[in-house]
């Protein structure tokens, strides 16, 4: 067993938001991502085949769904996206790295 911590070894250069594999198995995908002024582009939406729970540890953002909907979020909130619920990250905070944690169940 080998032991880490979710907020140990944040990458420096957050050009690219960072998408790392903490957990899971073959039904369920547990993530970090860590964002830095990232959205998704306008016009696109995610659209996935898996429901999606999503909290942020560190920083803010806002979550945009189709039907209009802006969630902000900010350490310690959490939401359960339903599979081909569309949404897309519309603001993440520039001043800081948003952490988020995500189960894709």
């Amino acid at each position: 067993m080998e032991k880490s911590n979710i907020f140990d070894k944040i990458p420096a250069d957050l050009t690219l938001e960072s998408f790392e594999q903490i957990g899971g198995n073959d039904k369920i995908l547990i993530e970090r991502i860590v964002s830095k002024a990232h959205v998704t582009p306008e016009g696109q939406w995610y659209d996935q085949d898996r429901s999606e729970w999503v909290m942020v540890l560190k920083g803010e953002a806002k979550l945009q769904f189709e039907q209009g909907e802006l969630v902000h979020m900010k350490a310690g909130d959490h939401v359960d996206i339903a599979a081909h619920c569309k949404h897309r990250v519309a603001w993440t905070s520039t001043e800081t790295e948003t952490l988020w944690l995500t189960v894709h169940y």
